[in-house]
């Protein structure tokens, strides 16, 4: 077995142990691994220049318009009133594209839009996982509410 091989097997073997843990803590702890991980990509970079520049802006369509625009133009992200949807036909995370393939995962991805969006807009949000390819479906679709 290859070092990559043993090393894509201990990431799926912690995520089965992390799914275990009772109080959902599992689940906190992949949120914030998706925070911390966001924290470092272009996204989130782009997110708080958008927030900077819009930062006496109150109307979140505006600000989403703007984000929309400059890192994400497609209709598969799209905002009606104080939800957002997000669509991807295809897995981003960089782990399940080396092999991780435990749906576990995906929890890493909920912390990581709840970084994004709570960042742009300075507001609280909530983020559902509808859908996940790694759960077997066919896209990962989030359903973002901004809450405040």
């Amino acid at each position: 077995m290859n070092n990559e091989t043993r090393i894509t097997n201990w990431i799926n073997n912690n995520l089965s142990e992390l799914s275990q843990l009772e109080d959902n803590k599992g689940i906190d702890i992949m949120h914030h691994c998706g925070a911390k991980c966001c924290e470092a990509s272009v996204l989130y970079n782009g997110a708080c220049k958008i927030k900077d520049q819009f930062e006496h802006e109150t109307n979140t369509d505006i600000i989403f318009d703007a984000f929309k625009k400059a890192y994400y133009d497609s209709d598969n992200f799209r905002k009606d009133k104080d939800v957002i949807i997000l669509i991807f036909e295809k897995c981003t995370c960089p782990m399940a594209k080396q092999g991780v393939d435990n749906p576990f995962l995906c929890n890493c991805t909920v912390g990581y839009s709840y970084k994004i969006f709570e960042t742009l807009f300075q507001k609280k949000v909530k983020v559902d996982l509808e859908t996940s390819i790694l759960n077997g479906q066919t896209v990962c679709k989030q359903r973002i509410e901004i809450l405040s």
